[in-house]
């Protein structure tokens, strides 16, 4: 059956090998989503009014549609592939909120280096510069003594725009050569804040360009003095371009800096360059202009940044460098000229930039500039960790599910198909570890939707182990010796096995290309379970079927269920297809009526967000049951912790609700009155103070709860002004707490404390500038839109459209027929079209929360694959047939389907196993398992059903229109001379 097994034995050990490698020594292997672990919180603030002021954006530009694309610029800078399941929705009018899954921050990165040169203890210093910063990410946290310091961005061996006494740490002078530790690596951050601006200016080096306009450098250079001399220290040198008037550049005119290079202790003033900005619109070039970047190297191997620029622009681009012959070109990248080259010749294609670049550097170029720049610098306003949406008991439920229904796939393949099924299973087990070695390797992160993609590839797995075993049986029954029945068992099994795959992968890769977020991670993980379920299969099945073979096996005892079926369903395929169109109508009709609140989630609606700060210590499911219990409000909330405040033992003080809201007539409908309702519901475990005093004599002690982390010295420095005495604060049991003593003059009471403890931090900011917030039982209150904006929703649209062409398409290059396609195409409508419907009435029902969701998404792509897959294997016996027989279609295609149906419902059988024990773990909790699971069930049962039923009467009925039988591919020889040849060649 193998020629060289003993190849084939090496190739599977070191796949796996590789792959155990990937999973054992990697950590962790793969991120889990959001929905399953938690993870990073971050909400950015976008100063519209500034920017109009600064000229970035125009006073008519529509704000919404600016920050619209900013949201898809940064989900393509950080998602590119769609797999790490980052989720990002716009909050009120200037704020977007960005969720990152686990550590996909890149938090755990590690890097040490020392002082070059050493600071003072000024809050002024916003440079530092280490001996090698190669290793430390573009912004981040260090530690340098005591005191720890964010850096907003890097330049060689400078951490710049630093921020002192991060965390309320302690100010203090650091020595030349004191050690500098990165303690957290926000590669995330950087990529987020990096507004990735190009320009290609020249630099105006001549006399005539600056007496052309009226001016000359040395005017130039004197109000730029005039100017810095009166700004804080650390002020950039580019906020200069924006004061107009005289006191400003001259029109025409724009100063940057020279980007440091090791060695260069020069400041950002001393390496200021003047340019001259482009009189003609046409010569404005900037990364739009660009059609692709790629890593290239400079004159002496340095890594550099290539770019070729868009055809559309390359004439204007070659006058542009040929009308400045001789001149150096400044190309400016994130307001720093990283290069300036003398241009030698006229430049048509492209270029490159270079700037003494890491491969880092080029990396993080390349994605910054690929995905587009920002029209406006976003501002951090929080940054904190979250739970997981699902919540640890749901993630262990649908752990523990999972593992089960793997166990009984097994259990029954190995009761069924024996001595195969064993084969089968030990194949399935090999399957699943190259699978989720080829995540890890493609640093995917599991969600809900990516184990969708896994369910599927694990039915189209056992699917094909079915397959090939039925075959063997079949030319087992003919008389055949065990060595003949496997090796034609393999081979007839062959095509059907490649046709569904394909026809499956294709469709992946669609959705992959065309469609964005959740659809794509899905695509990518069916795509690489696609690869290694057909490799499982085909190679680890069959290599142990030979050396069982080898070793003497004479026959195969398999399960004989239905092998002699002789049912007639066309005849009753008018009925079937009936019931199915009046069940497909009541279903729309019913999924239409239905209210967006009711029938669409909140990655469709958006919502309101808040915080809550508790009084105690509260335990997740303790909240999560108070709220669901609240009504109009808990059937459309989500309650996760913000693991910032966890206190040890599984509790928090802090926890976050999101709320569905749509254009509904109640307040809570359209989020007001929220905050109102979630206080009263919760008055019994929610802050009720955030300053905590007792008196004892003369003796004040007690806790001040705030918002944020502050200094502690400025705290006390506040508490000695409302006549404190010798105030001492220590942190506090949990985050943000703090715990102080004082002494206090006789007579002064509690409350009159209180008050004067509330009032003195009002409006006051700490040494760090962050202004002093009080905790309340509702920390922060905001309206967030929708995750799944008209863009997502277009291109996946688009995306399927375009996968349904391609079937149809593939299909009729391998069967020679349009009439298979669309008769595939047909029953796939069909399954989700039914799927809809009786989520639609489950959730009329209460039966489960059936809202469309993204992971409800992920459940209709699956069964999209799953009806496919079915379909292609009828199909491929009707096409294996046809040469064979003399009689009618209709006759073809009730055998075909015969012959085909233990397959079909074992294969059904197993998949459904799966889903359904995923369904009894969750049912009850309302949580988006049980939802996900429920609609799997029925698309199961359903794809079964349209196999049957609605794709082989409307193949049928499209040859009948036609007056002919469909072609077969290839029908060249008849069935006998096929085994005959097979078993000659056994």
């Amino acid at each position: 059956m193998f020629e060289h097994p003993g190849r084939k034995v090496i190739l599977i050990l070191t796949l796996l090998f590789v792959s155990l490698g990937f999973l054992l020594v990697k950590n962790p292997a793969f991120n889990l989503g959001l929905d399953l672990k938690g993870g990073t919180r971050l909400v950015y603030r976008f100063d519209f009014d500034k920017a109009v002021d600064e000229g970035q954006i125009d006073a008519s530009e529509d704000r919404n549609q600016v920050l619209a694309q900013t949201i898809s610029i940064l989900r393509t800078r950080l998602d590119p592939d769609g797999t790490r399941d980052v989720g990002i929705r716009r909050s009120g009018q200037d704020q977007i909120v960005i969720q990152l899954p686990g550590d996909v921050g890149g938090g755990n990165v590690r890097a040490e280096s020392t002082l070059k040169v050493g600071i003072p203890d000024r809050q002024d210093v916003t440079e530092i510069e280490i001996s090698d910063a190669s290793g430390f990410p573009e912004s981040g946290i260090v530690a340098i003594d005591d005191e720890h310091i964010r850096y907003e961005a890097k330049s060689r061996n400078r951490l710049l725009r630093c921020q002192r006494q991060h965390g309320a740490s302690t100010l203090a002078p650091h020595d030349t050569d004191a050690r500098v530790t990165l303690i957290f690596g926000d590669s995330i951050r950087a990529a987020i804040e990096n507004l990735g601006e190009l320009h290609f200016l020249i630099i105006a080096d001549q006399p005539t360009d600056l007496q052309t306009l009226g001016t000359d450098l040395e005017t130039e250079s004197q109000k730029l003095q005039a100017w810095y001399d009166t700004q804080p220290k650390g002020t950039p040198l580019i906020s200069f371009n924006h004061v107009g008037g005289e006191e400003g550049p001259t029109s025409g005119l724009i100063w940057y800096p020279q980007a440091a290079v090791d060695g260069d202790l020069r400041s950002e003033f001393d390496r200021k360059n003047i340019l001259l900005l482009p009189t003609e619109e046409k010569y404005d070039f900037r990364g739009d202009d660009l059609s692709r970047v790629y890593p290239s190297q400079d004159q002496i191997g340095f890594p550099a940044v290539g770019f070729a620029i868009r055809p559309e622009r390359v004439q204007e681009f070659a006058s542009f460098t040929g009308e400045n012959k001789e001149r150096r070109m400044a190309i400016v990248l994130n307001d720093e000229i990283t290069s300036a080259p003398t241009i030698q010749e006229k430049l048509y294609g492209g270029g490159i930039i270079r700037g003494n670049f890491t491969s880092e550097d080029v990396r993080n170029a390349m994605t910054v500039l690929r995905a587009g720049s920002l029209k406006l610098r976003p501002t951090l306003e929080s940054d904190e960790r979250v739970g997981a949406t699902l919540g640890d008991d749901y993630v262990r439920r649908g752990y523990y599910s999972g593992i089960l229904a793997l166990l009984l796939v097994l259990v029954f393949m190995v009761v069924y198909y024996r001595r195969l099924g064993l084969f089968a299973a030990i194949a399935l087990v090999a399957n699943f570890v190259l699978l989720m070695g080829g995540l890890s390797f493609l640093d995917a992160t599991l969600t809900l939707p990516g184990i969708a993609g896994l369910i599927l590839t694990v039915g189209m797995a056992v699917d094909a182990n079915i397959l090939i075993f039925d075959r063997i049986r079949e030319e087992a029954d003919k008389g055949r010796n065990a060595r003949q029945s496997a090796k034609a068992g393999f081979d007839k099994a062959l095509s059907a096995i490649l046709d569904a795959n394909i026809t499956t992968f294709l469709t992946a890769l669609i959705l992959y290309h065309v469609g964005t977020g959740p659809v794509r991670g899905f695509a990518a993980t069916l795509m690489v379970g696609i690869i290694t379920s057909v490799f499982a299969a085909l190679v680890i099945t069959r290599l142990l079927v030979h050396f069982s073979i080898e070793r003497g096996s004479k026959n195969y005892r398999v399960g004989t269920w239905m092998v002699k079926a002789n049912f007639d369903f066309l005849s009753k395929a008018k009925l079937a297809m009936a019931g199915s169109v009046l069940l497909i109508v009541l279903g729309l009709t019913g999924f239409l009526m239905t209210p967006d609140m009711d029938r669409l989630g909140i990655d469709f609606t958006g919502g309101v967000e808040a915080q809550l700060v508790t009084e105690k210590p509260q335990d997740i499911d303790s909240i999560r049951s108070r709220v669901k219990a609240i009504p109009d409000v808990g059937k459309f909330s989500e309650v996760s912790t913000v693991q910032n405040s966890a206190q040890g033992g599984g509790l928090f003080n802090r926890f976050r609700v999101t709320v569905k809201t749509v254009a509904e007539e109640t307040e809570i409908g359209q989020g007001r009155g929220l905050q109102a309702t979630l206080r009263e519901s919760l008055e019994d475990v929610l802050l009720a103070d955030a300053v905590h005093i007792e008196l004892n004599g003369t003796t004040a002690s007690g806790t001040i709860i705030f918002n944020g982390d502050h200094v502690k010295t400025d705290i006390e420095e506040h508490l000695r002004t409302i006549g404190l005495k010798d105030p001492t604060v220590s942190d506090g049991k949990s985050k943000h707490t703090y715990d102080f003593q004082a002494e206090v003059a006789t007579g002064r009471s509690t409350g009159e404390l209180k008050q004067s403890i509330e009032n003195v931090f009002v409006g006051k900011k700490d040494s760090n500038q962050e202004e002093f917030v009080l905790s309340s039982a509702i920390a922060s209150y905001s309206q967030v839109g929708p995750q799944v904006v008209e863009e997502l929703r277009n291109k996946a649209v688009q995306a399927l459209l375009i996968s349904l062409f391609v079937i149809v398409m593939y299909i009729r290059v391998r069967f020679a027929e349009y009439s298979y396609g669309w008769a595939a195409v047909a029953a796939l409508t069909h399954d989700v079209l039914i799927t809809l419907g009786a989520l639609t009435l489950a959730n009329y029902l209460g039966i489960v929360n059936g809202e469309i969701s993204l992971p409800m998404i992920a459940a209709f792509l699956t069964i999209i694959g799953y009806s496919l897959n079915d379909t292609i294997v009828i199909f491929d016996r009707i096409r294996e047939n046809l040469p064979r027989s003399k009689g009618p279609l209709e006759g073809v295609l009730k055998d075909s389907v015969n012959q085909t149906l233990s397959r079909t419902i074992l294969t059904s059988f197993t998949t459904f196993i799966a889903v359904a024990v995923l369904f009894v773990f969750n049912f009850g909790t309302g949580n988006v398992l049980e939802s996900f699971s429920f609609a799997m069930m029925i698309g199961v049962i359903s794809g079964t059903y349209s196999t049957i039923f609605i794709a082989n009467p409307i193949l049928l009925w499209l040859e009948s229109r036609k007056g002919r039988q469909p072609s077969s591919s290839p029908p060249k020889r008849s069935g006998k001379e096929d085994e005959d040849l097979l078993v000659a060649k056994a």
